[in-house]
């Protein structure tokens, strides 16, 4: 990894000028190999905020969207951008945490780079620098870290930082969108499902890792297709709905023979409901059964057209759905039959539309289909 030597030297300066800090060590697992880091009080002027911390990258990005411009940690004014972003991630965590170090001190070390990136404790140095700016207290010009070795590589640092962060309940800290980016981040790094898998404790398989990466890959195709490519704050409460045009959707089709054109086709769909209605993931869910029923699936045809209107594409959801459920009761002919009397009786004789072509040939269809039934019996 690329390290900036001169700040390298000044926190390797002030390690020499001082005895690691008592009774505190931090264990890394560094090329296969457990190590013990000794931890020590480094000034936060020495130390900058990690801009990859998984925990905030969602809203990283949207804030670089903003000011179209990468951050740099390393330039004043947009360290205290970063600082403000981690203070009010979660501000109920940030005021208890403050209320923790304001009464007992760091209690926990955190981890830096060779030359000072802090991996695993930027928010609790985003409130120490906030304290000090606040009370003026010297016990809050420093962090206590363990510095890792000049030579970790991309794939140990990564590691690192997803076995630290994740170690915890991550869903509560991450949320969903930046769980994502931290297991895509671990496979451009060049670690194996397997890999990250491990690093993780357990916590996901090798088979999860990748679906949940190709979740991401359904989002970043849905934000690109709404020209809205990497403002992930757009899709934050939708996640689920990806998660089951993934795992109930695309997975299972591709698993049932459907070729890529006619997933692509079903994916189209799902992002115009995702993007203009407020269809529920188990409704999303129901686009398996749509697409492996010719009837059903040709219903959504309108929601394929050019710029459907809210209206077209529910009403055509719905009568897909509509047909797969009927699907379901077709050796129940009296429950069937009950729901299509209601239909017709709902129909004022009057209505303007039943001068259509198209209601006129929807009646004509219905009441052949009566007669065959009839003769039928």
């Amino acid at each position: 990894m690329k390290l900036n030597t001169n700040r390298a030297k000044q926190v390797e300066a002030c390690l020499k000028d001082q005895k690691e800090l008592p009774n505190t060590a931090v264990r890394v697992e560094l090329a296969g190999q457990l190590h013990v880091l000794l931890v020590y009080r480094v000034p936060t002027k020495l130390l900058l905020f990690n801009i990859r911390n998984g925990r905030f990258a969602a809203e990283l990005l949207e804030k670089e969207e903003q000011l179209k411009r990468k951050l740099d940690p390393s330039v004043e004014t947009d360290a205290k951008i970063i600082q403000k972003l981690l203070l009010e991630q979660d501000e109920t965590e940030t005021k208890v945490l403050k209320d923790d170090l304001l009464a007992h001190g760091q209690l926990e070390p955190g981890i830096i780079t060779f030359d000072g990136a802090v991996i695993n404790a930027n928010r609790r140095m985003a409130i120490i620098k906030t304290l000090f700016d606040e009370t003026r207290e010297p016990r809050f010009e420093h962090l206590n870290v363990a510095r890792l070795p000049e030579n970790v590589d991309e794939r140990d640092l990564w590691r690192i930082e997803a076995g630290l962060q994740f170690a915890r309940d991550f869903r509560l800290e991450y949320g969903p969108i930046n769980e994502l980016l931290k297991l895509k981040e671990g496979r451009e790094r060049g670690l194996e499902p397997e890999d990250i898998s491990k690093s993780l404790l357990g916590r996901y398989n090798p088979k999860k890792v990748l679906e949940k990466i190709e979740i991401l890959k359904l989002i970043d195709t849905y934000l690109r297709s709404n020209k809205r490519a990497g403002e992930y704050h757009h899709v934050a409460r939708n996640v689920e709905k990806f998660n089951s045009l993934q795992a109930n959707v695309v997975a299972p089709l591709r698993r049932k023979g459907k070729n890529e054109a006619e997933i692509a086709k079903t994916i189209a769909v799902a992002f115009a409901l995702i993007h203009k209605t407020d269809v529920s993931h188990w409704d999303i869910r129901d686009l398996q059964k749509i697409a492996l029923n010719a009837k059903a699936e040709k219903e959504l045809g309108p929601i394929l057209k050019d710029k459907p209107s809210k209206e077209a594409i529910t009403e055509s959801f719905t009568a897909a759905q509509e047909i797969i459920e009927d699907e379901k009761q077709k050796d129940k002919p009296e429950r069937l039959l009950k729901r299509a009397l209601s239909a017709v009786r709902s129909i004022s004789p009057q209505n303007s539309r039943l001068g259509t072509a198209k209601i006129k040939t929807m009646l004509r269809e219905l009441a052949s289909q009566v007669n065959q039934l009839l003769k039928g019996h």
